[in-house]
């Protein structure tokens, strides 16, 4: 196609301004994304610090001695590029700092001595925040919860390589886990307040159970659905949901395990029939209630969400009779026939939101189109 030469000079300016605008935005991203893998070291240092003092206080020098050095072994390497881009000089006290920390919090070191490098380390790694981070976006809502995030998908590995059979294999990766669901959990509360109630609520209860599947030494299965609910409930509130696959799968999915609940529980299995049951709310329900309230399913959702999140796993939790068990899964199952019925309408309601948004757009290109012609 031949246009105008004046058609062709406005869309040569208008490629420009796109090419642009698309150029500042992967920089800003890249940039952004700098930032939060240096500031996730840095929350992993602080996650060791609590670690080490945690083996201090039980006498344990040699677990300390491993969490004193995981900062310059691990993580330093990692931070090394952004400090020296920022302040070459505070990269060398920064790596001064983690190199010496062993031998300050060592067994020669009295408890009151190894505190306070401990507490001159954490200052140290606060300045180095401001200084590459800033003020600004450290305070941040959507960034600490992008850290909190990171810190949890970290912890889910940990404790994956830690525990096995109700054991605990590798100590010093089981401490690491914790240590980085210790410090999630520090920045939530921290910005707790800024967060919607609902979701902040279904996290705080996501923790609790996440810290109980540690003292259980629970099966990293069990443990990694809580992590999940966490980063979850955080997507929603980021509105990074995405697409999370078939609606109807998640809908089988629930029938599926709600029945292995039953089976489980009636051959006394209660704590996989309660494995079972939180993975059938946090790994599929979840991801089910927004297009269902999007359908006007909120009242469904808030029953169901009762039933299962707190009902039922109460139930089990309790050691509940069999019958009364079975009882509430029918119930459950029984409501889950209205969300497989309503399941097929989420791509109405979809369609039926573009046709209007497309309907909008068509009206004000032919009103902008009828503003621009000369009248006669």
């Amino acid at each position: 196609m031949i246009f105008p030469p004046m058609t062709t000079k406005i869309l040569i300016v208008i490629s420009t301004i796109v090419i642009g605008l698309l150029s500042q935005t992967v920089y800003a991203e890249s940039a952004y994304d700098e930032k939060l893998q240096f500031a996730g070291s840095l929350e992993e240092t602080l996650g060791h610090f609590w670690a080490i003092e945690k083996n201090l206080d039980e006498n344990n020098a040699r677990l300390a001695l491993v969490h004193a050095t995981h900062p310059i072994s691990e993580l330093y390497d990692l931070m090394k590029p952004e400090l020296k881009e920022h302040d070459s000089d505070f990269d060398i006290i920064v790596q001064e700092t983690l190199m010496d920390l062993g031998e300050k919090t060592g067994s020669d070191v009295t408890r009151e001595d190894a505190q306070m490098a401990i507490d001159d380390a954490k200052k140290i790694i606060e300045q180095a925040r401001l200084i590459v981070i800033g003020d600004e976006l450290s305070s941040d809502v959507s960034f600490q919860l992008d850290l909190i995030k990171g810190l949890l998908t970290t912890s889910k590995a940990e404790y994956e390589e830690a525990v096995a059979n109700g054991e605990i294999l590798e100590m010093a990766e089981f401490q690491d886990g914790s240590a980085f669901v210790w410090k999630s959990e520090e920045i939530f509360n921290k910005i707790r307040a800024d967060l919607p109630e609902h979701e902040a609520e279904e996290i705080e209860e996501f923790y609790e159970e996440l810290w109980n599947t540690y003292e259980q030494k629970a099966d990293p299965a069990h443990s990694g659905v809580f992590v999940d609910g966490i980063i979850h409930e955080v997507n929603e509130i980021l509105g990074e949901e995405g697409e999370e696959g078939e609606l109807l799968g998640y809908v089988e999915n629930i029938e599926e395990l709600l029945t292995q609940v039953k089976t489980e529980y009636e051959n006394g299995n209660s704590d996989l029939a309660l494995s079972l049951s939180t993975k059938a709310y946090l790994d599929n329900f979840e991801y089910l209630e927004t297009p269902l309230k999007e359908a006007g399913q909120e009242e469904l959702v808030e029953e169901l969400e009762t039933m299962m999140r707190e009902e039922l796993r109460e139930m089990i939790k309790n050691g509940a009779s069999s019958s009364e068990v079975n009882s509430k899964v029918d119930t459950i199952l029984e409501e889950m026939k209205i969300v497989e019925a309503t399941v097929p309408e989420f791509g109405t309601v979809v369609m039926i939101v573009l046709f209007v948004s497309i309907i909008g757009i068509i009206a004000v290109t032919k009103k902008t189109r009828l503003a621009t012609i000369p009248r006669m």
